[in-house]
């Protein structure tokens, strides 16, 4: 068998190996059920008592992998109607992180009875604060530890409130415990205290919160459009002797800017909302989800039943002297009655699970449970899911029940159909690697593919290339989220243009190289030269990182199927084709991953228009009245995402990497002249405009979408860049959302593979050849092939590692590490093509100048991180200039 045969016959292999990786993805992607519930150990019962009452107004929450349940108040002897006594508890309950533990009550008590008081769950301990007795309100705080080695808790006093306390509630936020609202002696208050609990540990009062006092409220918080808010939700202002008041708005609090906002009223299908000692948890990256909670109706009801016995029951001389004591008893009797039979009859307080998006502002049903779900319960987070223990089912009557909710992505089904699409999808780029493997015969065909491909496919090329999945994914979900702040980005790619096609582009033809950097030691010297070179690699491996990670995100959420196993088979896909195929593989395999995607955009805003009831007119307006559209912040702050940020940022980034990234300078050497050359960078620019505006469009579109239908959109997807994906196989046709789906598979594996080659390029040409010059042009190819392999095996255990890492938006990291790495090398380019004073020596001492200062803004300054490659460009070009200056030598 020849060697051309062995090559063809281990490729078939692969290529069947390749399927039988795939076929696992057909046999996935059930339904998960909205809420999981599990029941866990209910509350023992109280000694000498053989059935557990459960507790309303319980503390607690989780320290070293145990659950602490302490105090709260119930009715042991009967039914507060039929003469029980409300009675307080000090006991301390404990359940273990063991499969089969069970409720233990702690030979530790609290210092005195106590319910209805705030808890958070710290890394110190657990917080009780406030709370009340039946007689005093208390000012308190607690800190719980529970100790493993003895299974004891240990209880410390912590400063107390600034004030008495009880219905209020807790949060913590990084390093602060904030307290909200609550109720002393006589009245609901206003106030809002926080706490640092890693320094000096004082209360600290801050603005009290606008509107009516309020009680048995929930806090919770989360991320908006602009940053983290702390959000107060529903309660009551009461007051002593006085009819209460129902609240039904919610309000925000930006912590960043300690602004209090009225956010309006808990509205569903026209209805407002009353909710009162519910319990809340903050989900996702942009969801609130609300736990049951007492409505108005049976309260008021009660409540006034409540208000006119009181008053009957008060001495004969301070109501109307000519009221008759015998027509006061009947009275009573009646009332009492009525309220007796309401009370018995009472259906329970909600089964509704209600939920909020912070960024479409929208209120929505998202479960309706079969049980009732406890009011003024002990609720806390555990790992992912919600624990809810006790509480009161309706009123006076308490449950044992402990309950863990876990809130999950529903999967959808994918389909046979869908399945079959992207397999095939897959198939076809692989067998483009597969095809052009037998023209690979040297390193001149591997690396610019011969001169055998047109100026048009290498300009789609380039486009697809830094389209990719983060265009695909990322701006979608930033317009989402914010607005077209970020469009400038785009489009100076297109305003560079002119500097890349006259000054780049002659300068890499009239050398013949055959990599940027190769210009760098014609220019000063070849340690300009391998500083580039590696630093074009490490920022590769990167951005292959996550480029890769991207789609296995979206993968994960169509099918069920762990993001590592989907990073795992993408990834080694994609090292096939390149491997074999070299540049020809990637070029053609880019063009038909611009087709795809830029067609699948465009049927995807024409599909959510179609399926959006509101007209387009109307879609304008709503989104311009939501500040969706703008585009350009003209304040001159370069903290933010600002219109100066973004658009001397943008150049800077749009020079780098369109005049120095070897992935696009590659595509420029494949042509064999210099017009064919500029023809590839304007074709890019011609389809940036259009590409951008569609992508924008599509976040625009997805957040009119959601807005409609709330409940559409899981609250349990944690990163933003989920949210298109989401929507293409959740609403698009079957067929339509495979090919979709195939198509953020060949974007990220298109611009994996453009780095996959170019990295070999640049480590064969810039340092293999550089130590070894004499090695034959075949014994390079095999040495090239490697470099390739082992590049994408490093960029798929970065993407594994960034797979468990907390990075809210990849789009933000990817732009930050073009800062870093490459910025600096835009200012040595420059500085070679510009000026004739510049040598090796104080161009090296200026990169490094460079480098200090712009690892000291991304440190110690709040620059926006866009900037870090104008930075890098401005500060390597003047310090280099400076410096070459001073150190005269070679130029």
């Amino acid at each position: 068998m020849n060697s051309q045969a062995f090559r063809m016959s281990k490729i078939n292999r692969f290529v069947l190996t390749a399927l039988v990786l795939l076929f696992p993805l057909i046999s996935n992607g059930q339904e998960i059920q909205q809420v999981g519930i599990a029941q866990l150990p209910d509350l023992p019962a109280m000694a000498n008592d053989s059935v557990s009452f459960g507790y309303a107004g319980m503390m607690g929450g989780t320290h070293n992998g145990a659950i602490l349940a302490v105090g709260g108040a119930n009715f042991p002897t009967g039914l507060p109607w039929k003469g029980g006594k409300k009675v307080y508890s000090d006991a301390i309950y404990v359940l273990g992180d063991a499969q089969d533990a069970h409720w233990i009550e702690s030979d530790q008590t609290l210092p005195s009875p106590l319910a209805y008081g705030a808890s958070v769950s710290t890394s110190e301990g657990i917080l009780i604060i406030g709370g009340e007795n039946g007689t005093t309100t208390s000012h308190d705080v607690l800190l719980l530890k529970y100790n493993t080695a003895s299974n004891s808790v240990d209880i410390t006093d912590y400063p107390p409130l600034p004030e008495p306390l009880a219905y209020t509630a807790a949060v913590v936020e990084e390093d602060y415990v904030y307290i909200v609202g609550g109720k002393n002696a006589n009245k609901s208050v206003n106030s809002f205290y926080r706490m640092r609990l890693d320094g000096s540990k004082k209360w600290e009062k801050l603005a009290d919160f606008p509107g009516a006092p309020r009680a048995l409220h929930t806090v919770a918080v989360q991320e908006t459009k602009d940053s983290r808010k702390l959000f107060v939700i529903g309660g009551r202002n009461q007051t002593v002797g006085k009819k209460s008041e129902t609240l039904t708005n919610y309000l925000s609090y930006d912590l960043r800017d300690g602004l209090w906002k009225d956010e309006g009223d808990i509205s569903i299908d026209g209805r407002s909302r009353v909710l009162m000692g519910a319990s809340v948890e903050s989900m996702g990256s942009m969801s609130i989800m609300v736990y049951g909670g007492s409505d108005e109706l049976l309260f008021n009801r009660l409540e006034d039943f409540a208000l006119r016995l009181e008053e009957l029951a008060s001495p004969l001389e301070d109501r109307d002297p000519q009221s008759d004591t015998e027509k006061r008893d009947s009275l009573i009797t009646q009332l009492t009655e009525k309220r007796d039979s309401l009370l018995n009859s009472h259906p329970g307080f909600s089964k509704e699970i209600l939920g909020y998006n912070s960024i479409t502002k929208k209120w929505y049903v998202y479960e309706t449970l079969t049980d009732n779900i406890p009011v003024t319960a002990l609720s806390f987070k555990k790992d992912d899911d919600f624990v809810i223990i006790s509480g009161e089912v309706s009123p006076g009557i308490r449950t044992p029940e402990v309950r863990e909710y876990a809130i999950a992505d529903e999967t959808k089904p994918f389909g046979v159909v869908n399945y079959t699409v992207l397999a095939l999808y897959l198939m076809i780029s692989l067998l483009i690697g597969v095809y052009f493997a037998r023209k690979q015969k040297s390193t001149e065909d591997y690396f610019v593919g011969g001169g055998r491909i047109p100026w048009w496919a290498s300009g789609l090329s380039v486009f697809g290339t830094l389209l990719s999945a983060i265009t695909f994914m990322a701006i979608p979900a930033k317009a989402f989220i914010t607005d077209w702040s970020f469009f400038f980005l785009n489009i100076t790619a297109i305003l560079i243009t002119p500097v890349i096609a006259f000054i780049f582009i002659p300068f890499f033809n009239k050398l013949k190289i055959r990599t940027a950097y190769e210009y760098l030691e014609d220019r000063f010297n070849y340690a300009a030269r391998a500083f580039g070179s590696l630093s074009f690699i490490l920022f590769q491996l990167g951005r292959i990182g996550i480029v890769l990670l991207l789609p296995s995100l979206a993968i994960s959420i169509v099918t069920g199927i762990p993001v590592e196993t989907s990073i795992m088979i993408m990834g080694l896909l994609c090292i096939f084709y390149t491997t074999f195929g070299g540049i020809e593989a990637v070029i053609w395999t880019d063009v038909l991953q611009v087709i795809v995607l830029l067609g699948g955009s465009i049927l995807a805003v024409v599909w959510i228009m179609v399926h959006t009831e509101t007209s387009f007119g109307e879609m304008i307006s709503y989104a311009s009245e939501r500040d969706k559209f703008n585009i350009a912040n003209m304040e001159f702050d370069f903290t933010e995402s600002t219109f100066w940020v973004v658009f001397i940022g943008g150049l800077a980034s749009a020079m780098v990497t369109q005049g120095t990234d070897q992935t696009i300078v590659q595509r420029y050497l494949t042509s064999n002249n210099v017009r064919d050359s500029q023809k590839t960078l304007y074709t890019n620019a011609v389809l940036t405009l259009p590409a951008t505006i569609i992508f924008f469009g599509i976040g625009t579109l997805l957040f009119i979408f959601y807005t409609e239908m709330p409940n559409a959109l899981s609250p349990a997807i944690s990163n933003n860049d989920s949210i298109f994906p989401w929507y293409i196989v959740h609403e698009l046709p079957i067929g339509v959302s495979g090919l979709l789906v195939a198509g953020i598979f060949s974007a990220a594996m298109s611009s994996i593979s453009s780095s996959l080659n170019s990295v070999s390029t640049a480590y064969c040409n810039d340092f293999h050849q550089h130590f070894r010059p004499k090695t034959k042009d075949k014994k390079l190819l095999k040495i090239a092939r490697v470099a390739t392999i082992l590049t994408g095996i490093a960029g798929i255990l970065l993407a594994l590692w960034m797979a468990n890492s907390n990075i809210k938006s990849l789009w933000d990291q990817f732009y930050r590490y073009l800062g870093l790495f490459t910025g600096g090398l835009g200012g040595m380019f420059l500085l070679g093509m510009l000026t004739k004073q510049a040598n090796s020596t104080g161009t090296l001492i200026g990169l490094v100048a460079s480098a200090i200062l712009i690892w000291y803004i991304s440190v110690f300054t709040e620059i926006n991180f866009l900037m870090y490659a104008f930075f890098g460009v401005v500060s390597c070009f003047s310090f280099g200039y400076i410096f070459s200056l001073i150190f005269k030598g070679k130029t």
